[in-house]
């Protein structure tokens, strides 16, 4: 049996001034669904690897639109419904040249912020599943979905899954007076899969990397503090401007280090979901791939290409995203 991805986190509405444009100059908005556990279900999905996706939502016309945007793609959800609550919505201002992209969030008081420990059934829920992901967006949130991610990692170990996590710091969003290294190391021991960058490693672990060796001595301090943890991945991303970066992945096992392709990207689209896309493409390569030199190309090469993608979703096939591995991201035309 094949069994599913669960994944736990809000589902949003996102909002964006179409052609690059400034919110205060616009006079329309385009819509888009988001969030980094819904992305990462999508590409799944279409790369072939089942995802179930677990969220709450309000019962109206809005919250059904989103979750039609996830069930052609073949995501299969559970939705906890809150009656009298509300869509949490984001608001994302694309960066062009020097201009950095910028997001607004208006997700309090949602259907998932009302969440608390109890409500879901993560036994049942975990059935059919052998892996499980998270991110650290979830417990940023409030007290009782900490608490809720808490409730599900337990369930995850009781039940044998894998466990995977992306670091996924927002500063904006820690505002219920704990810090987040009170919360994420804790909740971070269940993982055995990780996805990490190195400004957040020192704040949620206080760790501080060699300076000249960076990737390396980062995934050597986080083993240490997370000795059951599996995989550490990591990307590192060189910004020459809002829509031209280098972009490298990393990815430590057993204390070997594989490294991708360096890829150039210009003219970026959007780097909305580009972690998001290489995550996915990191959980799909492990179950997949037959060694670690594939996965981190793969899951390199789903990030690359969800910089030319609008929208939060990488909607790229596996063939693709191969095509991009083969090209080294030169993007040549294929008659």
């Amino acid at each position: 049996m094949n069994k599913k991805i669960a994944l736990f986190g809000e589902y949003l509405l996102r909002l964006t001034p179409p052609q690059q444009q400034k919110l205060i100059q616009t006079h329309s908005l385009e819509m888009h669904w988001a969030g980094s556990e819904a992305n990462i279900a999508v590409s799944l999905a279409i790369l072939g690897s089942p995802s179930l996706y677990i969220t709450a939502l309000p019962d109206n016309e809005l919250a059904r639109t989103g979750l039609s945007q996830l069930h052609k793609y073949g995501v299969q959800t559970h939705i906890t419904t809150t009656p009298g609550s509300r869509t949490g919505v984001y608001y994302y201002e694309s960066g062009q040249g020097a201009r950095p992209g910028r997001v607004i969030y208006d997700r309090e008081h949602s259907a998932f912020s009302c969440l608390k420990p109890g409500q879901l059934n993560w036994n049942a829920l975990f059935e059919t599943a052998d892996w499980f992901h998270w991110s650290g967006i979830t417990p940023a949130l409030n007290q009782q979905l900490a608490d809720t991610c808490r409730e599900a990692l337990e369930a995850a170990r009781k039940n044998r899954l894998l466990v995977s996590a992306d670091f996924n710091y927002r500063s904006t969003l820690w505002k219920y007076g704990r810090h987040c290294s009170e919360i994420m190391p804790e909740l971070l021991q269940f993982c055995d899969v990780i996805l990490a960058d190195v400004d957040t490693a020192k704040l949620y672990f206080g760790i501080e990397p060699d300076a000249a060796h960076p990737v390396e001595s980062t995934f050597a301090l986080l083993k240490k503090a997370l000795p059951d943890v599996k995989h550490i991945a990591m990307t590192m991303r060189m910004q020459e401007s809002a829509s031209s970066n280098r972009y490298t992945g990393y990815l430590w096992n057993e204390g070997k280090i594989y490294t991708s392709q360096p890829y150039h990207m210009q003219h970026i689209a959007e780097r909305i979901g580009a972690g998001d896309a290489f995550m996915a493409g990191l959980i799909h390569a492990l179950k997949t791939r037959s060694s670690l030199d594939e996965t981190i190309e793969f899951a390199s090469a789903c990030g690359v290409i969800k910089h030319s993608i609008t929208g939060d979703f990488n909607i790229a096939t596996g063939q693709e995203i191969d095509t991009v591995i083969q090209q080294s991201g030169s993007g040549r035309i294929i008659r």
